[in-house]
């Protein structure tokens, strides 16, 4: 009888890593009109002018991170600004303190001291000889009432020593425009302050350590697909989201416009409308199994099986493992077989957090399966960001026709390259050219035009044949942004989508 083994494979040893034929290493997508924030050199490149004071430098800094992270919860990597700000996306006063004095120390070279008073932290940053007072997480700066090189961002302790500065500054025009959005009191900043000086975490971790192989995708989306990692929200709500929802409003504009296209209403329950809130990303993998190089690509291991007209066949296995520049929160896998033979059987091993080979059970005797992997390779709070995944064939007949395996993961849509009105110059990077010689990259972008995004989704595709290769998109000259949907970098064509792509809102 034809069947499924439900037990875990059998240890055999493997053959030695096979030749990587063709992949694309830290594939990147840029462009002109939005900041890159793959790196602290990039930020600085694209943020900080050379004629800029140190006061706009922290001010841009500010209005930066202002953009892109939210006041939620924190989590075990949210002392790690790159990580806060590509992937997280929102976390409380400490870590938000914290990765700005990462930020400010790194890009622009700035002196930067965390400080709090009871119930609240935030930081100083040291320049023109003096301490200057600031918090991302409730927007709160003020300037004193002095002019030219006299009228700066006043530090606590000038706060402390004369509240007036707080109490009259909106009226004088002295504060941050939307001084304290969300209802912060912001005469608490007169309070006396201590010097708690949190340091910001460090890795090697990359957002571009990731590599692609043929058949395989990397798909940000901009918005929510139900989705986030386990461990990152409280219960009752969907997952990571901006609990003071539409205060957001109030916001500065310049900022709103790059929120507001996301409203989802009644999306969390203290809030009619959602603006700031997790997005979920994937990364599909379905190379064509009857070209033996794109089966090795990336390392891959194959013992006892190879790849012929119909797919895999033979009696072993096909080891590979999946790699994300981002937190893993889900994976799926879709397995089209051949079960010619009363011998005939396929199992799953994945690895767990420790490393570990692990059984995924199959279910009866279906041609076609698709399995959840969550048990194994999702690890709530932190993350994981690579797995192994071990396909084992048995018996004389049995053929592994066609795989698809999507992983998702959660990320910052708000650090994503989005399109702007007007002109925007795209540009593709990768670690090595070499990788698209086998093969090109296609880089698709799927936005709404704005002002009132209720128009079909539009498309622009690029292929991409050399590394720095650019290209131009054109939108509508309008006051408010696109709504982006979804940026796919994809190496080569996917063999297979065994159920349409769920993407959009």
């Amino acid at each position: 009888m034809t069947r499924f083994l439900l037990a875990a494979a059998l240890a055999v040893p493997l053959l030695s890593a096979a030749p990587a034929f063709a992949e694309v290493q830290g594939a990147w997508v840029a462009t002109d009109r939005t900041v890159d924030c793959s790196s602290y050199d990039t930020i600085r490149r694209d943020l900080l002018k050379p004629d800029m004071t140190d006061e706009q430098k922290a001010l841009a800094l500010y209005d930066f991170f202002r953009q892109r992270v939210y006041h939620y919860k924190n989590l075990p990597e949210t002392r790690e600004p790159l990580k806060t700000v590509n992937i997280i996306g929102n976390t409380l006063c400490g870590s938000q303190a914290t990765c700005m004095k990462g930020l400010l120390q790194e890009v622009a070279g700035l002196k930067t001291r965390v400080v709090s008073h009871p119930g609240h932290t935030f930081y100083e940053v040291y320049y023109d000889g003096k301490w200057h007072g600031f918090d991302t997480m409730t927007n709160f700066y003020v300037f004193t009432r002095g002019k030219g090189k006299d009228r700066y961002v006043a530090s606590f302790a000038e706060l402390n020593k004369d509240p007036s500065l707080i109490k009259e500054a909106v009226k004088e025009g002295r504060s941050v425009t939307a001084l304290c959005p969300c209802g912060d009191d912001p005469l608490a900043f007169a309070d006396k302050i201590q010097i708690t000086d949190y340091e910001p975490e460090r890795s090697d971790w990359s957002i571009k350590d990731y590599s692609l192989r043929q058949g395989e995708e990397l798909v940000r989306s901009w918005w929510p697909h139900g989705k986030p990692l386990p461990g990152s929200f409280d219960g009752g709500r969907p997952g990571p989201v901006h609990t003071c929802g539409t205060r957001d409003r109030q916001a500065e504009p310049e900022l709103f416009q790059f929120w507001e296209p996301y409203g989802i209403p009644k999306f969390a329950p203290s809030t009619s409308v959602s603006y700031r809130h997790y997005a979920n990303g994937w990364i599909a993998y379905s190379p064509d199994l009857t070209n033996a190089h794109a089966v090795s690509d990336g390392g891959a291991k194959l013992e006892g099986v190879q790849a012929t007209k119909n797919g895999l066949a033979g009696q072993g296995t096909w080891e590979y493992r999946v790699k994300s520049p981002y937190h893993i929160t889900s994976a799926e896998l879709s397995l089209d077989v051949d079960l010619a033979s009363a011998d005939s059987a396929v199992t799953v091993e994945v690895t767990d957090a420790r490393g570990q080979w692990q059984p995924v059970p199959l279910e009866g005797l279906a041609k076609v399966q698709t399995l959840s992997l969550d048990k194994h390779v999702v690890r709530a709070n932190r993350g994981r960001y690579e797995y192994g995944v071990r396909i084992r064939l048995e018996g004389h007949h049995t053929a592994l026709r066609r795989q698809h395996l999507k992983t998702w993961f959660q990320h910052n849509a708000m650090a994503a390259p989005h399109l702007m009105p007007g002109k925007n110059r795209v540009t593709v990077e990768v670690a090595e050219e070499a990788g698209l010689k086998a093969a090109p990259l296609t880089v698709v972008y799927r936005y709404k035009d704005a002002p009132k995004w209720d128009g079909a989704v539009k498309s622009v595709e690029q292929t991409v044949t050399k590394n720095g290769q650019s290209f131009d998109v054109a939108l509508p000259e309008t006051d408010k942004l696109p709504q982006m949907q979804d940026l796919t970098i994809r190496y080569g064509a996917l063999a297979w989508r065994p159920e349409p792509v769920k993407q959009g809102e």
